[in-house]
């Protein structure tokens, strides 16, 4: 079979799959409505309703006072296995300081950043999402495409029979399994993104002040309340 016999069915079939393919991503990607809480920041976030079809990537940053910071770390550790997530780094000393990252299901985000700020003093609190349901709607509608035209371009290949023929659409061939693993592997890391959500979690210990520390911070207090009483 003459490779240029092969190539225009080959281009036609191509065109046909991607036009297919953009409709159905242009009909997927049709706005969705949030309906957001008063108020900002992660009072807003905590109020964030989004239709089920929404694919968010939630992440939450808590920075933490404590007396025991290893302590701390083996309690948050626990914590977050027992919502059924994981640690995904740690670092730290441990005396002085920690740091963690936790996955944990996206159900399960609220009660795990409740159950970790019961564990010292919140000094940094913050809450965010990402939507990224269109970025996985345009992946997988090429994915699509790419699947297609993976099995067309198998079936020419059964079918060549001179060696320039078969070179080319093996080379065609590869190039378009190289883009189909990229996609898996992208719509992969999304879902995971949005199935599990990040927290990154940072334990200092709490300042023990000694007898001449407590009169300077009672006498600093002093002077500040003579300027201000009340905010």
């Amino acid at each position: 079979m003459n490779i240029k016999n092969i190539l225009p069915g080959l281009t036609l079939a191509l065109a046909v799959h991607l036009f297919s393919g953009c409709t159905s991503t242009m009909m997927s990607k049709s706005p969705a409505t949030l309906k957001l809480g008063g108020g900002g920041g992660a009072a807003e976030a905590d109020q964030q309703e989004v239709r089920a079809d929404r694919m968010l990537v939630w992440k939450a940053w808590l920075d933490l006072e404590v007396w025991n910071v290893s302590n701390a770390v083996a309690r948050a550790v626990a914590l977050a296995q027992q919502q059924g997530g994981f640690v995904e780094q740690r670092s730290g000393s441990e005396e002085a300081e920690a740091s963690l990252r936790l996955r944990v299901p996206a159900a399960q985000l609220k009660a795990a950043v409740g159950g970790l700020e019961e564990l010292g003093t919140v000094t940094r609190r913050n809450l965010s999402s990402e939507d990224v349901t269109e970025q996985y709607v345009d992946v997988a509608a090429r994915l699509k495409n790419k699947l297609v035209l993976r099995d067309r371009l198998q079936q020419l290949l059964d079918k060549a029979t001179g060696v320039k023929d078969v070179l080319a659409i093996e080379t065609e061939l590869n190039r378009v399994q190289a883009d189909i693993d990229a996609m898996t592997a992208r719509l992969k890391v999304l879902k995971g993104q949005a199935d599990l959500a990040t927290i990154e979690v940072n334990f200092t210990r709490r300042a023990i002040l000694g007898p001449l520390g407590y009169v300077c911070h009672g006498l600093w207090w002093c002077v500040e309340k003579l300027f201000v009483i009340r905010d």
